[in-house]
């Protein structure tokens, strides 16, 4: 399993690469990107909690992809934006974020996240850890890539 997220992730950042090249980059070991990506992540799930679905669009990349344990195919920036029709996120709790420089401009950040939510009146609960690659476009940091896998 961390070979295949391994594979997609180094797949995702070749996707990348081009558009990030282009950019100055921004270093990612100072105390300044990490926060900044753990306050995008923060973001982007307080979206989906409150079904925002224009903040959600503008934090994810138009190339977005995501991989949910269970599914048997990809979903893009569309499915995840529209995600927040039939899944009802009431509770998370975000915790150990990481967040590694790949490229210039690009970065792995993970962490844990406890959530319930609620689908067509079922009430589910889960623990994750999440594996995200976000890029820099411009002076904005989006996600390109989202993998959940799931804590037994």
């Amino acid at each position: 399993m961390k070979t295949k997220l391994v594979a997609i992730a180094v797949l995702m950042l070749s996707l990348a690469g081009t558009a990030a090249a282009q950019q100055k980059p921004q270093a990612i070991k100072s105390g300044t990107v990490p926060r900044q990506l753990e306050a995008q992540v923060r973001k982007l799930w307080e979206a989906f909690k409150n079904k925002d679905k224009a903040t959600l669009s503008a934090l994810l990349d138009d190339q977005f992809r995501q991989f949910e344990e269970g599914l048997s195919t990809f979903g893009d920036k569309k499915a995840e934006v529209n995600a927040v029709d039939e899944f009802e996120l009431i509770s998370y709790t975000l915790s150990d974020f990481t967040v590694k420089s790949t490229a210039p401009n690009t970065a792995l950040v993970t962490y844990v996240a406890q959530y319930e939510g609620k689908t067509g009146g079922e009430v589910s609960k889960a623990k994750s850890v999440f594996g995200e690659v976000w890029i820099r476009t411009g002076n904005e940091w989006k996600d390109l890539y989202m993998q959940e896998t799931y804590i037994k």
